[in-house]
């Protein structure tokens, strides 16, 4: 066998191994999972925009009764919005409620598509170009106060998990 033969064939075998290694060993080649942080939000006020804060009453001003109210949820749970750690185009969304005595998993929320750009996402209000999976009733279920969930998203092969427990909205001060 020619000598500059047999070391290409030796570079060749090595490379190979190196690259069964990387593979086998190392993380390097599957993607990085979405890491989720959750709020609870029991009120939630109503964006302003191109408003920058009180003005005096005069021609053109805001009054109070102008201002949009704070919205209370219906089903006396606090609301839950999720943040993303970047911006990505979501391609699933799910949520399930957990059970402590050990029951199976059961799915409150299930979106599939393909969402424009994206960091954040509340509970139950669907994101642009995502709709109900098949099989799904089309809304998300309410939450239960107490109760811990686990919302699962995708975007592309990247995948986040993250548990979350709800509380109820504290009853209104008159």
């Amino acid at each position: 066998m020619n000598p500059n033969r047999r070391a290409w064939t030796l570079g060749g075998v090595a490379a190979l191994l190196a690259l069964a290694y990387v593979a086998v060993f190392t993380d390097w080649t599957s993607p990085q999972p979405i890491e989720i942080a959750s709020q609870i939000r029991p009120v939630i006020q109503p964006p302003r925009f191109g408003r920058r804060g009180p003005q005096t009453p005069g021609k053109g001003a805001a009054t109070p009764t102008d201002r949009p109210a704070e919205t209370e949820p219906a089903s006396g749970v606090a609301r839950v919005t999720f943040s993303l750690d970047d911006r990505y185009r979501l391609t699933s969304v799910r949520v399930f409620a957990l059970d402590a005595q050990g029951e199976p998993a059961r799915k409150v929320w299930d979106l599939t598509g393909k969402s424009r750009q994206l960091n954040s996402l509340m509970y139950g209000l669907n994101p642009a170009g995502m709709s109900p999976a098949e099989g799904s009733d089309g809304n998300a279920a309410p939450l239960e106060a107490g109760l811990t969930y686990q919302l699962e998203v995708r975007a592309g092969r990247r995948l986040g998990t993250h548990r979350f427990r709800t509380a109820a909205v504290p009853p209104p001060e008159n």
